[in-house]
């Protein structure tokens, strides 16, 4: 699903000791101006999707920018996207405030890790028979001088690319949370070994890019033994903050900081004006650094990503370079989708894929008697066509056979009718030669009879069966 980066805007406080020669103001809630002070007084505005303003309250703002921002981003992890949260902009503006916030004032990831909990224990409580379960895995890095480091295990680790073309931190240990405290206390260790310094700028000034991801994998198993299984993952990311040395003050190995961040910023600019354009046919330059590799995908692939540009009004030139690049990638358009698919579990499919095994071999025993019949059927017909045609050729023989009879028959009687005749003349004139010779002449006449009538006796009824 085709998505533009949502992107937010939120104005911090003016810190009291530190001189402001800008005044940024919501003049909407999705509209902010910024007027330079002791100049021109030339006046900005930018339209984005949302601006946040401070009040006395800070706990009171975190809760309003959870409430109206990042709460829709943890339900469309859960619905199986993945999502990006990355808070940019100038040191000392409120990033880290924004993403991690404080016990007292809990920003993003406290807020997030909290519902996120709730959330699970309504899905497995579920009473429409679908059973859920959830396994909640995260991890935490820094990216400090262009190296990566597991703010949670031991040693640097790489950045790879899969055959698929996303990118990977090779080496980075990920722990299983039971429970929102496991996750906090992993938030917290973390935060203790991250690289942060002092600067003119702030006094707790963050020197590296730090990434918390939280990865959810949801299985539900329907009441027919059907799986269905959910990947997705949340990145919650607060951006180290450019600065300029004139106005950090930085020297030594701060300095070098400072170079390095202001560096993986700029690519990191690049990689936004680039995909920002539309029909973009240049390469996307995502390995100019560490921050825009390891994030090529929330940038520019599957994911639903928000960008909070963090302003305050203690420079003005800052102000104006976060805003234009925050307009610019407001034009950038991802390609989201949901990570879900039929999971196969050889435990919880055996009885389903048992009880279609035995339905195929039924029908497949039904197929071969069917089979059977057929040919016995045929050898059957085969069977009957010859008895016929025997049969038909039978009557044949048999008719003519019995024509042949009549006309013999017919002749018998003729000719022993001649025989009589001359028989009664010849006693008449008493020869006794002739006599013996007609006798025996006789007898052999009622002999060939005899065999004729035989014969007829045989075959008088054919007639009759044949007209049948």
């Amino acid at each position: 699903m085709s998505d533009k980066i949502k992107v937010a805007i939120r104005i911090r406080a003016p810190a009291k000791e530190r001189p402001k020669n800008g005044a940024v103001k919501l003049v909407s809630p999705n509209e902010v101006s910024v007027t330079q002070i002791n100049g021109n007084d030339t006046q900005k505005r930018f339209i984005f999707d949302q601006c946040f303003e401070y009040t006395e309250d800070t706990s009171q703002d975190q809760l309003i920018l959870y409430q109206a921002l990042a709460r829709d981003y943890l339900l469309y992890t859960l619905d199986g996207y993945n999502t990006c949260i990355f808070a940019y902009g100038q040191t000392g503006s409120g990033k880290s405030h924004t993403i991690t916030g404080s016990p007292e004032s809990p920003g993003i990831i406290y807020r997030i890790c909290e519902e996120l909990f709730e959330v699970g224990e309504l899905y497995e409580g579920s009473e429409n028979g679908t059973q859920t379960r959830f396994t909640i895995h995260h991890s935490y890095f820094e990216i400090y001088n262009e190296q990566v480091r597991d703010l949670l295990g031991v040693g640097k680790c790489r950045i790879r690319e899969k055959a698929d073309k996303t990118t990977f931190v090779e080496g980075l240990k990920e722990f299983e949370a039971k429970n929102r405290e496991q996750i906090l206390d992993s938030l917290k260790r973390g935060n203790e070994l991250r690289t942060t310094g002092s600067t003119n700028a702030n006094e707790h000034s963050s020197r590296s890019h730090a990434i918390f991801t939280i990865s959810i994998t949801q299985t539900e198993i329907s009441p027919l033994g059907e799986i269905f299984e959910r990947r997705s993952s949340i990145r919650l990311v607060d951006l180290a903050g450019s600065e300029r040395a004139s106005a950090t003050g930085s020297r030594g190995d701060r300095l070098k900081e400072g170079s390095n961040i202001n560096k993986s910023l700029s690519s990191l600019g690049r990689v936004i004006s680039v995909l920002a354009k539309k029909n973009q046919t240049k390469l996307v330059p995502y390995r100019d650094s560490a921050l825009t590799w390891v994030l090529k995908e929330n940038l520019g692939g599957n994911s639903k990503t928000c960008m909070i540009a963090c302003v305050s009004p203690s420079d003005f030139e800052e102000t104006m370079s976060t805003l234009r690049y925050a307009n610019i990638a407001s034009h950038i358009v991802t390609e989201a989708h949901i990570n879900a698919c039929e999971a196969t579990q050889d435990k919880e499919q055996f009885p389903s894929m048992k009880t279609l095994i035995d339905e195929l071999q039924v029908a497949l025993s039904q197929l071969k008697d069917q089979k059977l019949i057929q040919d016995q059927m045929r050898k059957i017909k085969l069977t009957n066509r010859f008895l016929e045609s025997t049969v038909e050729r039978e009557k044949n023989l048999k008719t003519e056979y019995y024509d042949q009879c009549m006309i013999i028959s017919r002749q018998r009687d003729q000719l022993s009718n001649s025989l009589y005749g001359i028989l009664s003349d010849l006693s008449i004139q008493g020869q006794d030669d002739t006599q013996e010779a007609i006798r025996k002449l006789q007898e052999r006449s009622t002999i060939f009879k005899s065999l004729l009538d035989a014969d007829w006796n045989f075959w008088q009824p054919l007639p009759t069966q044949i007209s049948s």
